[in-house]
């Protein structure tokens, strides 16, 4: 699989999660605190934080320097202002939720709005590059440099 399709897959992974996570909140909204909520948010923890950030800087520094080169009017830019919002609601979501984890009950609106948010900034960004981005990338670059593409982002 090349970095390309491994992204792609890895978008579609993010979609399942973040879907977990609005449902794992209006449980939490319906219900209350209770122990099979919190172990599913925390499985989604790292996912939704360190692992979306690995995903976006392997975007950044492998596919986005080369589409750049190829196709210096992509909107590479935007995706990349795109990404600091992500990470931004990311990690005001990893932050509110642990205070609330530790028993910080007033803290639940502070980490579900920026869940919540990070859900439709992801979303959206997804498609963009799903349907836009990556197709350009398909078109500007040779098999060959894909194949690189996909060498130079495995970590």
């Amino acid at each position: 699989m090349d970095l390309i399709a491994q992204l792609t897959a890895e978008h579609q992974d993010y979609v399942f999660k973040l879907s977990e996570l609005v449902e794992l909140i209006e449980g939490i909204r319906v219900n209350g605190r209770g122990d099979y909520f919190i172990a599913a948010l925390d499985a989604l923890i790292g996912p939704l934080t360190t692992e979306l950030d690995d995903h976006a800087h392997r975007e950044e520094e492998s596919l986005f320097p080369r589409l750049l080169e190829r196709a210096p009017d992509s909107p590479v830019a935007v995706m990349l202002e795109e990404h600091q919002t992500i990470r931004g609601y990311s990690a005001q979501f990893e932050h509110w939720y642990r205070k609330w984890r530790e028993g910080a009950d007033d803290t639940y609106d502070r980490w579900t709005r920026p869940a919540l948010e990070l859900r439709g900034a992801f979303s959206t960004h997804m498609q963009k590059e799903n349907l836009i981005l990556f197709p350009l990338a398909r078109r500007v670059l040779t098999t060959v440099e894909i194949s690189h593409l996909m060498i130079r982002g495995d970590h």
